[in-house]
Formats: C-alpha cells, structure tokens, sequence
C-alpha cells in the first residue's frame, strides 16, 4: 500500500489528519476501534510515535485529538496503515500544548473510533519489560519517568529507583483517569522489602494512586503496582509517574471569571511551594475549562489539574472566617472559594440579600478533582439556621433558597467527615435561581451509515419543565441533519435519529453537540446534552471524567446499509380510546430480500413508547418492502406531541443491519374539537334561530357525534342533533319560548359525544355568548 497525507486542520485543542490511500480497496467492515496506546502520553515539544491498538483500523483516514498536535503516518514503518490490528502515528506536540488527559480518535472508511483517553505529560515515557512480577526483576529507572504497563492477573509489578538523602519523591498512577478498570495501589519499599509509604485511593482522585516520600537516606528503592483486588490482565493498564511533580488536586480558586485577573495556586498535599499563577482570560473566550500544568520552583516534572472558566465573579475566603462573626464578606451572586484547611475547619461567607430573592448554592468537589465532601449551612443574622444539605454521592451539597426578608445572611461551610488539609478545597457555585432541565445523550460517538440513519437515546432531568423538549443538532455537517423529534410532555426519555446523505464524505471525524430546547411559562431554556454517564461507563466506571470532554460528541460516516427505512408520513394522529396507522416502507439494497424485523426502541420496560400506548409492531416480510403499523391509545394515555422510533433488523449471511424509522411524531388529540356559530348571537323572544355546529375532527375518528347544549338562557331548548358519521358540521335551531329571560349569556357550551366500539369519546366547544332580545 502506498500512503500519503497531509494536516488538513490544527488549532488549540484540535487536530485532524487526512490520510490519501491508494490502491487499497475497502469492503464492509466492522467499525475501527482502539482498545490501547503505547506510550499512554507525550510532551509537550516532543515528537513521539504512538502505536494504537484495537480492531479494524487499517486504512486510516483521519486522526482527531483533543489537544494541539500534527500528527503524521509513517510510511517507512512496514505495514503501517494496513493493519487491522495496530497503526503507528507520529504526534509532534507544541511546546505549549496543556498539559494533563485528554482524547484521542482514529476514522477510517468504514467509520469513526470510540474515544481513547491519552495524556499530555512531560515526563518522559518508558514501556514496562517484563517480567517484573519480583524485587529480584525489579526494573530499573532513571528518574523522573513515566512508565506505561499493565498488571497482570495475581501478579505485582515492580520497579528500582536510587535517591538521595533528603530527595522528595512523587510517585502516581494514571489508570482508572485513563479508562483502565485497575484499581491500584502503590507502596514505596526499601531494599530489603520494608514499607516505607503506601497509597491505595488518593482523595479527590478516585481509585487511582498518589503519594508523596521523603527519602531519609540514600539508596535503592522500589515501587511495588498492583490492583487491590489481585485482578488483571493486558487491559488492566496504568501509567507510573515518578518525579519531583507536587501531590496536586485541584486549582485554588477553582475558578475563575472571564475577563478579570486572577492569581491561582494549588491545593494538594505538597501544592504550597507551587508559586502562584497569573492568569488574565479573555472576555469573549470560549473556554469553559482549562487544563493547568503544576511544577515546584526548579522542578523537571508536572503534577495536572483542571480550572472552571465561567463568566461570573468569583470570591476567594479570607482567614479567619471560622465563625459568622468573622465571616468573609462578599456580594450575593459571587461563587465562593475556600479551602477546609485543617480538621473540623469551618468557612463563613457573608452577604446581604433581599426579600424574595431566589438563589441556588451549589458545592463543586469532587467532580472536579477535590476530595472535599461539604456540609452547607444557610444562617440567619442571629445565627438561625434556615437551611442546609450535605454532599452525598453525586450530591455535593445543594441549597436552594428564597430568601423571605431583606439583611445579612451567612453561608458556614465544612467537611462533613470532620477531615481537612491543605487538598481539602471547595468551590460554591452561587447563581439565581433559572427553571432549567438537564438532558443527557447515551453514546459520545455516532456511526451513521451514508443513506441511512443512526440512533441515539437521550434522557431528561427535567425540574419544572413538563412540556415536550426538543432536540436539535448543533454543527452538524452538510449533508447530515436530525429528525424532528421531542421527548414527549411528562415522558424522561426518547430516541433522536440521524440522517447523512449519500454524499456526505467519509472517513472524517465530525464534532457536534446536541441540543434541546423547551418552555415553562413565559420561560425558554435549552440546554446541551452531557455525555458525562456514558464516558464513565465506557471508562471502566470512571468517576469524573475530563470535563472539557463533557459535552464532545464525535459522528462518522460508514457504508451503506443493506436497507433504508422510512414511513409515508411523518407524523401519526390519534388519541384516547383511538388508533392510527403507518405504513413502514424499505429501500432495499439490490439483492437484498430477506425479512426485517422491527421493534420498538428502546425496547420495554423503558419508555419507549407514552403510557397507555401500543404498538402492533410486525416484520416487513421477505421479498417485500413495506407493512402497515398500528398504534392505539388506551383512555389513561395522555394527550400532546410524542416521538417514536422503531429499529429495523435485517441479516444477509455473516451481514446483519440495524436501521430506524425516522423518528415518527405520534400526536395525541381529543377526539374532536367543537365551534358553535350563532350567527350573531342574539335570539328574540318566541323565534328560533339556526345554529351551525362545525366539529374539527381527529383523523382517527370519523364516526358520529351527539350534540347537547349546556348553559342555555331560561326558557331557550335546542332541538336534537347529531354530526353524522364522516360529516363535520350540522345546523341545529335553537327555539326561545315567549317568556325566556332576556339578556346575554355568555358561558354556553355544546358538548359531543362519540362512540368507538365500546369506549365513549367526547369534546365540547368553548364558552360562547347567546344573547335573548
């Protein structure tokens, strides 16, 4: 195979590579994924080549990473590009890329890799030799090092440094922040196997490991990696960092505002000889994170910590603030900083509210790298409590609180373990209250195939927001595009559909996002979906993954299914005690004839369809291209806009091929709708006048509908009518006896009712005004 390529896009934050192939034919393959790299990281400055491991990644075309880089594939590496099971880049970083995780993905003609976590580290790397399972095989290294290996299962891993008197060592490992499923632990042995420091969860960073020792005496030391649970395997990967790096948690502040200067430092064990950090970020920014490299004065290595970039202002505590009486003042609306600096530690903010003011306090800890577990206080000026909340799980602390009379109020903060330290810093996010919904998207990378459709499910914490949300891509490529859908009115979920032309090139890599947007009252919100749930599950269970990857959603571009499915219309009307039909239409691949099955998505017992709805779901039978679906709706069903889609499956030998509808919109109506024309309204005493009654009808209903009248004047009758079956008007004469009572009556309503085999149907008109003369 001969190659060629060329940097086709590289900016801060992302490179893209197109890779040329010639005479190299592409037949339907599985999609390309990665599974490892070697090295796990490179510096920045360095140009280093990176083997990448995983499945059906010959014939590259395109590199995407999350941080700066030219990448290039080597043509001198024999093979490289076209095997299946590793391919070789060559990364050249800039001197200034950020340090710390980020992502990497690999496309080819056949579609888009999963996200692989890498990080930008300016240790220099080294692959493990193995075998090191004893003090005897220990490796040697030169410090400061980053090794990349893996633990075996049952097994230890060893490795042999020299220190001086007096030297202080960091010693890391980046495992579960880079996706593998170790659960490590580390200890520092002497020569003679004595434990000297041992680490198993180092706090704020999850199940991975970090300790800081002081070497008393110079010599040969060993550093022992293993899983806690004896578990492994070649997945069970790790990166070992040794070096004069800080023990580093997080940025204190851990925020800071667009526009205004800030000086920021590090909260860690041994983050106090970190000078601090001048940082002035521009207002019109788009940053919403930015990774920060932590080094000692003089030092060679770098610890990692991530900074939030909001556009509000953030205050910083004031020591002592102990007590509300030595509370750091600061003005309602300013996000706090502080840091539980000691056992049993307490931090009090001050500020002046007014009468009904609403606002939402909300600690940030753990998500983004501190071990802090708050305890919030809402203090009166007489020192009443008047709310509070504690982090637990997810939770990290959340008061929301309208404040009943204007005057000082105090914010107490501590640690709810009673633990402290100089690592134990804390962020409260304080912002007035906003009716608000969260949505989520199960997957960061979708494959569409050309001419076909792909799926993906998105769910809402929806709040206040009852109504239908709607969903929406943001910077999709041309030629791509999302069917209307919603997540129905009361409904937590549904399944957005995406469409690419046939024309849409392949084997790029296309960053978007995906949106929804919905309405409570005169309020309007929209929010972008996370991915946050997803990543952690494709993460080995990562707590907290890389926030700047959050909201990233990757799509590619595959071959042409073996079939393409649509309906003959995009929406469906029925309603309570009613039924509709769709007809399911199959573009079949030529020689393509077998069966597809079709089924809701997502399947039973989630929510893929409304309450009290079904489907008659069945299979477009071989050799033909079409069947009709029936939905019904049960009378507990509820009433509004609703999507649907159903999941085509079709097999051809070892081929299988999985394609939606278009997402269906199932809209559930009353039965019908009445309007009562009087004609001006207005009745004299002993004469009739003729009334028209005008149904608007639901297309699943065409059966007749029996009129009544309510609220009549006094001595007004209205003879029986019935709007016959298929009709949707009838004229009615509305008689006044010779002693009605006179004047307007400005409430009178024509109720309808229906039948649907068994089940009663009805609908009524507005208040409408009569008036007898």
């Amino acid at each position: 195979m001969r190659s060629s390529s060329r940097l086709v896009l590289m900016g801060a934050g992302i490179c893209l590579l197109t890779v040329v192939c010639t005479e190299q034919a592409f037949s339907q393959a599985a999609i390309p994924s990665i599974s490892s790299t070697l090295p796990q990281g490179a510096g920045p400055g360095q140009t280093v080549d990176v083997k990448i491991r995983g499945g059906n990644l010959a014939g590259p075309t395109q590199f995407w990473a999350s941080f700066p880089v030219e990448a290039t594939l080597p043509a001198e590496i024999a093979g490289n590009g076209t095997n299946a099971g590793e391919i070789t880049y060559r990364l050249k970083l800039p001197p200034d890329a950020p340090l710390g995780v980020h992502g990497l993905r690999v496309a080819t003609a056949q579609g888009l890799s999963n996200l692989k976590l890498f990080v930008v580290d300016d240790l220099p790397s080294l692959a493990q030799v193995k075998p090191n399972t004893t003090m005897a095989t220990a490796q040697a290294l030169t410090l400061p090092v980053a090794v990349d290996g893996y633990v075996d299962n049952l097994s230890r891993d060893y490795y042999k440094f020299q220190a001086v008197a007096g030297q202080r060592v960091t010693v890391e490992v980046l495992a579960r922040r880079l996706g593998s499923p170790l659960d490590s632990t580390i200890r520092i042995l002497d020569s003679k196997g004595r434990e000297l420091a041992y680490n198993d969860d180092a706090p704020g960073l999850g199940s991975d490991s970090l300790l800081s020792f002081t070497f008393k005496d110079a010599g040969e030391y060993i550093v022992e990696v293993r899983d806690i649970r004896y578990q492994g395997n070649g997945n069970f990967l790790y990166r070992l960092r040794l070096g004069d790096f800080p023990a580093v948690t997080v940025p204190y502040p851990m925020a800071v505002q667009r526009g205004a200067s800030a000086n920021v430092s590090f909260a860690g064990a041994t983050a106090q000889e970190i000078p601090p950090m001048p940082l002035n970020i521009a207002g019109d920014s788009q940053l919403s994170w930015l990774p920060l490299g932590a080094k000692l004065p003089g030092g060679k290595s770098s610890a990692f910590a991530v900074l939030s970039v909001g556009g509000g202002p953030e205050a910083v505590e004031v020591e002592p603030n102990n007590a509300p009486a030595q509370a750091t003042r600061v003005t309602l609306g300013a996000s706090l900083n502080g840091r539980i600096d000691q056992a049993r530690d307490a931090d009090c903010f001050v500020f002046t509210a007014k009468a009904g003011q609403r606002f939402v306090f909300s600690g940030v800890t753990r998500s983004q790298g501190s071990p802090s577990n708050l305890f919030l206080r809402l203090l009166k000026a007489d020192g009443a409590e008047v709310s509070a909340a504690e982090g637990v799980g997810p939770n990290e602390g959340l008061i929301n609180y309208t404040f009943p009379a204007d005057g000082d109020y105090t914010l107490e903060v501590t640690e709810q373990t009673g633990f402290g330290g100089p690592e134990f810093a804390y962020r409260i996010a304080v912002a007035p209250y906003e009716e608000k919904f969260e949505l989520s998207a199960t997957t960061d990378t979708i494959n569409v195939p050309l001419g076909g459709l792909a799926t993906v499910t998105v769910n809402a914490v929806r709040n206040n927001f009852g109504g239908p949300i709607t969903l929406s891509l943001i910077d999709p490529p041309a030629g791509v595009t999302a069917t209307p859908v919603v997540i129905g009115p009361g409904m937590t979920t549904t399944t957005l559909t995406i469409q690419a032309a046939t024309n849409v090139p392949a084997g790029k890599v296309y960053p978007i996002k995906i949106a929804g947007s919905s309405q409570a009252g005169n309020v309007t919100y929209q929010a972008v979906a996370t991915v946050t749930a997803a990543q952690k599950a494709a993460f080995s269970g990562l707590v907290n993954p890389p926030q700047f990857l959050s909201q990233s959603v990757a799509l590619g571009v595959n071959p042409a299914p073996l079939f393409v499915l649509k309906t003959d219309k995009p929406e469906v009307v029925f309603g309570k005690d009613l039924s509709a039909t769709v007809k399911v239409v199959a573009a079949r691949a030529e020689g393509f004839g077998e069966e597809i099955a079709l089924a809701v998505t997502p399947a039973a017992p989630a929510p893929g369809l409304p309450p009290g709805v079904t489907a008659a779901v069945k299979p477009i039978a071989k050799g033909t291209n079409e069947i009709e679906i029936s939905f019904a709706a049960n009378a507990q069903a509820p009433l509004g806009q609703f999507s649907v889609v159903l999941l085509g499956t079709g097999k051809a030998g070892n081929n299988t091929t999985v394609q939606p509808i278009p997402a269906l919109f199932l809209n559930l109506k009353a039965p019908f709708e009445l309007k009562a024309d009087f004609a001006g309204g207005n009745l004299a005493k002993g004469q009739t006048l003729k009334t028209k009654v005008i149904a608007t009808r639901n297309p699943a209903y065409g059966g007749e509908i029996v009129l009544t009248f309510q609220n009549l004047p006094k001595g007004v009758t209205a003879a029986a009518a019935t709007i016959p079956a298929g009709q949707n008007e009838v004229e009615v004469v509305l008689t006044a006896a010779a002693d009605a009572a006179v004047g307007p009556v400005n409430n009178v309503v024509v109720q309808g009712e229906g039948k649907n085999g068994n089940a009663k149907l009805t609908g009524a008109s507005g208040n409408t005004v009569l008036t007898v003369q």
